[in-house]
């Protein structure tokens, strides 16, 4: 399957590559017991390996010698000798010359392998890219409703073709081959996902109305005889709850809105209860908490970011290095903010006893959530695919 996928793909081209690459050289050299031979290189890029002829240059007929560096160098056919010893050298070994063989040539030698080997490692990754879009193209022949993950996976494979075309490893002939493919495939997803939007968007607006009518009730129920503690707690298991909740980006918006504007009534409310100069410490606190989660919570995204990132088969050694670098330093900066944040939790605990001594109440701890945890868990349309007419 894998050999008649790349051959259906690449026939012509890459005997169009292959001319444009020299796929034949020579070069002389000499023995470990001082015999002088030819070498001559042949890349076989289709069976991504390369073919050496060592050929004893005693004896040789000199118009042989002279085909074989003409007429053979340029494609054309010729009958070795029998006393030819044939090898494979390993292109990715340092050198593509025999142990046992010397060369003042060696530099050229050195030159012609680094230039196949860039050619069979892009060739390689071709016939990868070709392997992938055959699955994914398979996965949206057998959809029967939107998958948000083929979306995802599509989407990441052009991005990746595209990077590659940029670099130049990929031609525009190449790209343009699988580009119809690749079309085809957002717009069987696009198809997909419009027959599903209405649904969701309504049971979206469903959840999205559930949810705004529990917080105007909390906060209607915000007066001067409320509790204010078990206002908070009802508000966080709104929050709790509503993170199951899929919402469309519009209504993930409103309710973000007004689960905050009702947070900020509530806060309000309850300061009335506190001395102003110890209500206006708390909520100098408070603030600083709700950025410095918030900034936490931005640091265990970015991490997590990293992580699964650290994952890809796709990583060089290098970018694995530099990862877990980042890495490192993103767990230690974490370790600090979630230490500054114990101290200044445990401040705010002492300003709201001092607050609840000095009135005779025993007002609640304040409740401080960040922008994340007071939205529902958000799942949105997915965005356009890619265009896929990006000539990249």
């Amino acid at each position: 399957m894998r050999r008649i996928i790349f051959d259906n793909f690449l026939k012509k081209d890459t005997q169009r590559q292959t001319r444009m690459m020299q796929s034949r050289f020579t070069a002389k050299g000499v023995t470990s017991d001082d015999k002088k031979v030819l070498l001559a290189y042949e890349l076989k890029e289709d069976e991504f390996k390369v073919d050496l002829y060592i050929i004893p240059q005693k004896g040789l007929d000199k118009g042989w010698e002279e085909k074989l560096m003409k007429e053979w160098i340029e494609g054309g056919d010729i009958e070795f000798p029998k006393e030819v010893e044939f090898i494979n050298p390993n292109l990715h070994a340092e050198s593509i010359l025999p142990d046992h063989i010397r060369s003042d040539e060696t530099g050229k030698i050195r030159g012609q392998q680094n230039e196949w080997a860039i050619q069979l490692l892009t060739a390689k990754l071709w016939e990868s890219f070709l392997l992938e879009l055959e699955a994914l193209k398979q996965k949206a022949a057998e959809l029967v409703r939107y998958d948000r993950q083929l979306f995802d996976d599509a989407k990441s494979f052009w991005e990746r073709v595209l990077e590659h075309r940029k670099e130049k490893d990929i031609s525009q002939e190449r790209l343009d081959k699988i580009k119809e493919d690749v079309n085809s495939i957002f717009e069987k997803l696009k198809t997909f996902r419009k027959t599903e939007s209405a649904e969701f968007e309504a049971a979206s607006a469903t959840l999205r109305d559930e949810v705004l009518a529990k917080l105007e009730s909390i906060k209607n129920r915000a007066d001067d005889k409320a509790n204010f503690k078990d206002l908070l707690e009802e508000l966080k298991t709104v929050q709790h709850e509503g993170r199951r909740n899929r919402y469309t980006k519009a209504d993930d918006v409103q309710v973000r809105k007004i689960f905050d504007a009702t947070i900020q009534y509530i806060n309000e409310q309850r300061n009335h209860f506190f001395s102003d100069k110890t209500a206006s410490r708390i909520k100098g606190l408070s603030e600083v908490i709700h950025k410095m989660e918030a900034s936490l919570n931005r640091d265990k995204k970015e991490l997590a970011y990293l992580e699964q990132k650290s994952n890809s088969n796709h990583l060089q050694s290098m970018e694995l290095q530099l990862i877990k670098l980042k890495s490192n330093m993103l767990k230690e900066t974490m370790a600090s903010k979630e230490e500054k944040l114990k101290d200044i939790y445990s401040t705010m605990e002492k300003l709201q006893k001092q607050a609840s001594r000095g009135q005779n109440n025993s007002g609640p701890k304040q409740e401080i959530k960040t922008d994340e945890e007071t939205t529902s868990a958000q799942e949105t349309d997915p965005a356009d695919p890619p265009n896929s007419s990006t000539e990249g």
